[in-house]
């Protein structure tokens, strides 16, 4: 039978063992585990997780105040002990030559220099004056390889608004928009391989006037007026160079306001970019198209206008651009001319200025003008939309 004394060392021993079998075989796990951390100038600290670094700003997760973002000038220092990769400016790369020139590592920045510890190789310094941004190495491997998948790097937005008047006369107006981007890559640092976006709006509304009888018994025929607007667009982009991509796309519009019934056009063309920053981007672009339109009295003999099968071109303007604290302009103008009937040419044009709320709650301001050059008799060229609504960011 063991001595007691030599059964105590032992119990002693098993624990001890225990926890440095663990710091043997999961040394990667608690070191991942550490919280990164950031210091500001002024001397105040932050501790959680690290996002990303992209155009002079920090993003910072903390437990208990959310993803933040932070000016680089306002810190002091950062340590992240998870691996990231380091962009430069400028820096020519490609997607087959990423891997061998864009180093990974975990990061340290102190006194305006980015010290990257690669995992088998020696230490790196980078000035932060040269670095365009910094990227998780995990979504850095996710955006060389994922592109196939069909759900991956979608982003976009859901705006709803409503009016509704109930008094001697109703009216009700709904209106309701879901915009979708996939960009591959999702992130600015390789260079653009495609684009498709997915556009969805529409307004309807009713107002009814009651028979009002006045003392002479004359009265005021009731009524009702109708509102009802359609548009759905999508299109596919494929970059052949940093700037330039070709383009697909279909649109289909319903306009009540304009006597259209249904408008469908498809078109290809060739595309510029003529600006591509985080905050600031400019689109051009130029297509050739089918169109046909389909009028509500458009087989009216005499009177209304003909359907027509249309040849005609599309000239696009796109520009988005992000102000401070978060504020966005999105707008857009087409100009579409046919050939093989003038005056049936069309355009719209489109501004939305979107306001943060909370978190992925935005207010939009949004115009939208279409004019049809050739509506059919009774019905105005232009009809134009103000909307105010709540948008949710999808992302």
């Amino acid at each position: 039978m063991p001595h007691p004394r030599g059964m105590f060392k032992i119990c002693r021993f098993i624990p001890t063992a225990v926890f440095c079998g663990l710091l043997f075989f999961f040394p990667g796990q608690l070191h991942a585990d550490a919280p990164d951390t950031v210091i500001f100038v002024n001397g105040d600290q932050l501790t959680g997780k690290l996002i990303g670094v992209l155009a002079g700003t920090v993003t910072f997760h903390s437990d208990i105040l959310g993803d933040v973002s932070i000016p680089v000038a306002k810190v002091k220092s950062l340590h992240a002990a998870r691996q990231f990769a380091v962009i430069e400016k400028d820096q020519h790369i490609t997607r087959k030559t990423v891997v061998e020139r864009v180093p990974i590592g975990s990061v340290d920045l102190e006194h305006d220099t980015i010290r990257l510890q690669p995992p088998h190789a020696s230490e790196k310094s980078f000035p932060l004056s040269r670095t365009s941004s910094l990227v998780d190495a995990d979504l850095f491997h996710r955006e060389l390889h994922n592109e196939v998948d069909p759900f991956y790097g979608w982003t976009g937005s859901i705006t709803l608004g409503a009016t509704l008047v109930t008094a001697t006369n109703s009216a009700q107006t709904y209106t309701g928009a879901v915009a979708l981007v996939r960009s591959i890559p999702t992130s600015a640092w390789l260079p653009p391989k495609s684009k498709t976006t997915l556009n969805l709006n529409a307004t309807y509304g009713l107002a009814k006037d009651s028979e009002i009888i006045s003392g002479g018994n004359e009265f005021q025929s009731p009524s009702v007026s109708k509102t009802d607007i359609k548009h759905g667009d999508a299109e596919y982009d494929k970059y052949f160079s940093q700037d330039i991509f070709g383009l697909v796309n279909a649109s289909a519009d319903h306009n009540f306001g304009n006597g259209l019934q249904l408008q469908q056009a498809y078109g290809a063309g060739l595309g510029w970019s003529v600006l591509r920053a985080p905050k600031n981007t400019l689109d051009v672009k130029a297509s050739l198209l089918y169109e046909q339109q389909q009028f509500y009295n458009g087989l009216t003999s005499g009177l209304g206008t003909p359907n027509v099968n249309l040849v005609g071109a599309a000239l696009t303007e796109n520009w988005s651009h992000t102000f401070a604290h978060g504020v966005k302009i999105n707008e857009y103008i087409t100009v579409t001319p046919t050939f093989n009937v003038i005056q049936a040419y069309s355009g719209v044009a489109n501004a939305n200025f979107v306001f943060p709320v909370y978190k992925k709650l935005n207010f939009t301001l949004s115009s939208t003008d279409n004019y049809l050059g050739d509506p059919p008799q009774g019905f105005k060229r232009n009809s134009f939309q103000f909307t105010a609504g709540i948008t949710y960011a999808l992302k």
